[in-house]
């Protein structure tokens, strides 16, 4: 991550890190990840040419990635062996319930189009034409699943922090864009008494419905198969939710899918979004900005939006109610009340 900025902006030091270190410390990540590292050492093999061996490695090389995983923080050293820290040991040894080692496959495969990001901004133009229905069904079939344990650390949050009351009362709840399920499946697990309806597409909701499976829910689970714009949601839900899908949509579709969520929740129903949301100046925090510029690579009308563009946009759908959840994600989550 970025340095704290000193009131003079970045040092000299800080750019010439942002330009070459933080590519660097990602590649490294992900090589890590691409020769299961971490797994190996998980499974016991703490020497450079104990992983070496296991992942088919150079001990010279494997070494070389080892020590700086340790100055990365991932790893621990001590003499010629290696531990995993806590984030290592939870978030990138294969197998565990909340990996992330797919996400670091995704950031590698990213490098390429943000490498175009000066054409890009020139042209103000995606860097290919939008995707067709059956192209968005493969993609977001193989990006749900690495983006699963930032969403399901969020709404295992959230749950908690609804008033008991509040909980009681959820008894179904629709989960727009589900992609893996990773925002509806904590309250799965946490309100017995919930039935979830995800709508997505076809392709998409297979890995819906392993997730919920994995997690021990997937009886409580219904499906509306097709594109969430075009699928006709029903009402008398007590929650909806909508996790990094706005984005995505660009206001226009954002706007008009605010007031779809309202019409299905029955009175007092509650929708909760996850989001990147910048301040309203649009000045910071640097990585719902740096979203916003994901977007612009990546989409026709897709942005990030304001809590006050939020917040105006909830009012005019029909919401009487906004507040904010802290939660451990990249901005405080949206709960809006019908």
């Amino acid at each position: 991550m970025p340095r704290k900025q000193s009131g003079s902006g970045p040092s000299p030091y800080q750019t010439y890190g942002e330009i070459l270190h933080l590519a660097w410390s990602g590649l490294a990540l992900a090589a890590a990840v691409e020769l299961d590292l971490f797994s190996y050492i998980a499974a016991g093999k703490t020497t450079a040419e104990q992983v070496a061996e296991a992942a088919g490695a150079s001990a010279h090389g494997t070494g070389r990635l080892l020590d700086a995983l340790s100055g990365m923080g991932y790893l621990k050293k001590s003499g010629r062996r290696y531990k995993l820290q806590r984030t290592a040991a939870e978030h990138l040894v294969r197998g565990k319930p909340l990996y992330m080692g797919d996400a670091t496959m995704m950031g590698k495969m990213m490098m390429a189009p943000w490498s175009m990001l000066a054409e890009t901004v020139k042209s103000g133009r995606p860097l290919q034409a939008d995707l067709s229905a059956e192209e968005r069904q493969v993609f977001f079939s193989k990006l749900v699943p690495a983006i699963f344990p930032g969403g399901f650390l969020a709404a295992s949050a959230a749950v908690k922090r609804l008033s008991a009351a509040a909980r009681r009362r959820i008894k179904r709840i629709l989960d727009i864009g589900a992609g893996a399920a990773a925002w509806s499946i904590p309250f799965a697990k946490a309100l017995k008494q919930a039935r979830v309806t995800v709508a997505d597409y076809p392709a998409v909701t297979q890995v819906t419905r392993q997730y919920a499976e994995r997690w021990g829910v997937g009886d409580r689970y219904d499906y509306l198969e097709g594109d969430f714009r075009e699928v006709d949601f029903g009402d008398g839900f007590d929650l909806a939710i909508l996790g990094h899908i706005i984005h995505g949509e660009g206001p226009d579709w954002g706007r008009r899918l605010l007031k779809r969520t309202h019409d299905a929740l029955s009175d007092g129903g509650m929708l909760l979004i996850g989001e990147f949301v910048p301040n309203d100046e649009r000045s910071g925090p640097a990585l719902p900005l740096l979203f916003g510029l994901n977007m612009l690579l990546h989409t026709p009308a897709g942005d990030v939006f304001t809590m006050r563009e939020y917040r105006e946009w909830l009012k005019k759908a029909g919401f009487s109610k906004v507040a904010t959840i802290s939660a451990p994600h990249v901005s405080p989550l949206i709960l809006a009340t019908k």
